[in-house]
């Protein structure tokens, strides 16, 4: 199966503030809005934090009542987003299926689409879902799914929902780490599925001003950061992952697989919707602080290594620079990546630009 995966907020950085300090002033908040100038620039851009959502469904009178959007986005000539949005928006709009954007087959029948989309269809019933399987999926020879878990409890409640729920078999065949990475993409995407996030609003708003848009990297590009060395976006790519913990972590998410939005998200959406900075702030530090499989946080198995929202943002700063200084632009990424000693604001300040909010 391809490896893709949406931006998702729910993954979340602890961040340093440093263009703000929260703690001082929990009513000051600056907004999601920032202007650039500066250092030799001839028209003012724009940065404008987004949310990538998963639960509520954006409107475009939630996302233009932030102060001075609307004005901002008809004073530019291109809207940056963090890489190419068309599929988000095919999935947004139910032009995708669930099953294309995971690299299945992509002639499936729009019944399928829906009996998938209600838990009628297995995952496993999918056309082509199971195309690609790497070397390193397989399980090795003389070792049994048995002999992973702690508790036959365990292994029962993982067989069950492989060879009941999902339909599959012969599931054994793969290592634990294959399922909860499959498990995990679909549930991700099935949060997106018919969802307008922030970026889609703004998006689709874009497009019908006629404004050019752009993005800070390719769609490959994207889903190289989960490949590279600076941080794995899942448990998944970790080296050497010892097939008890891939166990233990197939187990877990199956234990607390339901459809429910989990509260982190609805709390970043509701902070989100009242402009308040440092409410969201709080819960993204606060989420990193106790989820130490954090992608946003600094891999503990790779030595020096850079979170996530460190990487992307070192890499899309030059290219903000580069492109801010052809024309008015506004680039809207996800809100985390604005905020920090490594956010795009304080990378910019150094550089020699003005940001400020604007209010």
């Amino acid at each position: 199966m391809k490896k893709m995966s949406l931006p998702i907020i729910l993954a979340v950085a602890a961040i340093t503030a440093t263009s703000y300090n929260c703690s001082d002033s929990k009513t000051d908040n600056p907004g999601w809005l920032w202007e650039i100038s500066g250092n030799g620039l001839a028209q003012k851009s724009y940065l404008f934090g987004t949310c990538h959502g998963g639960g509520h469904s954006f409107t475009h009178e939630e996302i233009f009542g932030f102060e001075g959007v609307d004005e901002a986005l008809s004073n530019v000539k291109t809207v940056y987003f963090e890489t190419d949005l068309t599929n988000a928006i095919r999935l947004a709009t139910k032009e995708m299926s669930i099953a294309e954007f995971l690299g299945c087959d992509k002639d499936m029948e729009k019944e399928d689409l829906n009996r998938l989309a209600t838990k009628e269809m297995s995952i496993a019933e999918i056309p082509g879902w199971d195309k690609d399987t790497e070397k390193e999926d397989l399980m090795p020879e003389g070792v049994t799914y048995e002999s992973l878990f702690d508790s036959v409890a365990q292994y029962q409640e993982v067989h069950q929902f492989l060879s009941q729920k999902m339909g599959v078999a012969e599931y054994w065949k793969r290592t634990p780490k294959y399922w909860f990475d499959l498990l995990s993409e679909y549930n991700s995407t099935k949060m997106y599925y018919g969802i307008r996030t922030a970026d889609v609003v703004l998006y689709q708003e874009a497009i019908k001003r006629g404004i050019e848009i752009g993005q800070l990297e390719s769609a490959l590009q994207h889903v190289q950061w989960e490949k590279g060395p600076i941080i794995p976006k899942t448990r998944r790519q970790r080296p050497n992952i010892p097939l008890k913990f891939q166990a233990w972590m197939l187990y877990v998410g199956i234990h607390n697989n339901n459809d429910e939005i989990p509260e982190c998200v609805k709390e970043i959406e509701a902070a989100y919707l009242e402009n308040d900075t440092c409410s969201l702030y709080d819960v993204l530090e606060n989420h990193a602080k106790n989820d130490p499989d954090n992608p946003m946080m600094p891999n503990p198995l790779i030595p020096d290594s850079l979170s996530l929202t460190q990487a992307m943002n070192q890499a899309w700063c030059p290219v903000i620079e580069q492109n801010i200084a052809k024309r008015p632009c506004m680039v809207a990424v996800g809100a985390r990546h604005l905020l920090g000693n490594d956010g795009l604001i304080a990378m910019l300040r150094r550089k020699g630009y003005t940001v400020e909010a604007v209010k």
